[in-house]
């Protein structure tokens, strides 16, 4: 990959149930040894944090997931084998920031240092400038809030699309910011792992 790279257009008019993938989402920590599609990937990341509704004058986008004061703090990185990748949700891009594969920090846990791929939620401090999240404890509460709609979409969208994954709490996190290259205004909240699942698990 280069530097930046466009993603392919995400498939809105992909045609599963929303009460079926309700039923179908579970927390799956086993997967095949096979790569997740630039169009998969695509359609995750868009279901997860995408624009809807472009900006326009001093109104911001609107994205799938909701945020406190849409201050849209949450910015998702992805771990491949490749490297490590921001999210740029306006231009539905991939950010290159490292060319060195860092999954295995993904979490704790010894089965995830072998994940197909990862998803680090980070929460952009400097994104919440409204008064209402201004405060420590405010904009504590409110990117942990806001990170779970952003992993519930993915959860959803992998249930409609026969992808496992699993959202972490138990992370490393100082030794993953680090290897990340992050800033003092940028937290880990929490990471979530997406692989094609076993069909024993389908």
């Amino acid at each position: 990959m280069e530097k930046t790279f466009l993603l392919p257009e995400p498939q809105k008019d992909l045609d599963f149930p929303l009460m079926k993938a309700l039923e179908k989402r579970r927390s799956i920590r086993k997967w095949k040894d096979a790569p997740i599609s630039d169009q998969e990937l695509s359609n995750l990341l868009w279901a997860a944090c995408g624009v809807t509704k472009e900006k326009y004058g001093k109104v911001k986008n609107k994205r799938t997931s909701p945020s406190a004061c849409n201050s849209q703090e949450i910015r998702v990185y992805v771990l491949l084998q490749n490297g490590a990748y921001l999210y740029n949700e306006e231009n539905h891009e991939l950010v290159k920031i490292l060319s060195k594969d860092i999954r295995e920090n993904i979490g704790t846990q010894k089965m995830m240092k072998h994940a197909p791929m990862g998803l680090v939620f980070v929460a952009d401090l400097s994104r919440m400038t409204s008064p209402f999240v201004r405060k420590e404890e405010a904009q504590r509460f409110s990117a942990w809030v806001d990170t779970g709609f952003v992993s519930q979409n993915v959860y959803l969208y992998c249930a409609a699309s026969n992808l496992g994954t699993v959202v972490l709490a138990l992370i490393d996190r100082d030794k993953l910011h680090k290897l990340m290259g992050l800033k003092e205004h940028e937290k880990i909240v929490l990471t979530q792992v997406v692989g094609h699942v076993l069909s024993s698990d389908a």
